[in-house]
């Protein structure tokens, strides 16, 4: 059992996918975060921003599902960004429904952070090269679309 065990730990540091794009993960946001902090902005707060000001109101539901992450962490970050007055939750006229919307203070934010953003991918692309972002959108397009169920 713990040769199958180191055995798997050699593996996944030699070539699994997953560790390797965690990793990357990190590193990536980590650059752009330190490039948004001194705006009091994260990297996931930006994208919520940019989806709400491309989109228009979301439910919080449909906010996760276009950033593909869980619901909990969307609540998260809305309540951070509402506290900070970039976005605000608006009742549907039931009651039952709740939509998040970009106030003026929010799309003054993301307006702000142009010149970070700017700088911040300007050098990742110096690093990884300009073509990395067809080779990151195909793996999207491919872990995305709807996965055939063997036999």
């Amino acid at each position: 059992m713990q040769q199958q065990a180191h055995d798997l730990a050699v593996a996944m540091r030699d070539g699994c996918r997953g560790v390797r794009i965690s990793r990357l993960h990190r590193l990536v946001a980590r650059h752009f975060d330190q490039a948004l902090r001194p705006l009091g902005l994260t990297l996931p707060q930006l994208e919520v921003l940019a989806v709400l000001m491309m989109r228009g109101p979301l439910k919080p539901t449909g906010l996760a599902n276009a950033l593909a992450v869980e619901r909990s962490t969307i609540s998260r970050n809305l309540s951070v960004m509402q506290q900070r007055g970039w976005v605000t939750l608006e009742s549907s006229p039931s009651g039952r429904a709740v939509s998040v919307a970009l106030t003026q203070e929010g799309i003054a934010a993301l307006a702000h952070a142009t010149p970070a953003w700017t700088e911040a991918q300007a050098h990742l692309v110096n690093l990884v090269g300009a073509d990395a972002s067809s080779t990151i959108d195909s793996w999207l397009d491919a872990l995305a679309a709807p996965q055939k169920q063997p036999p």
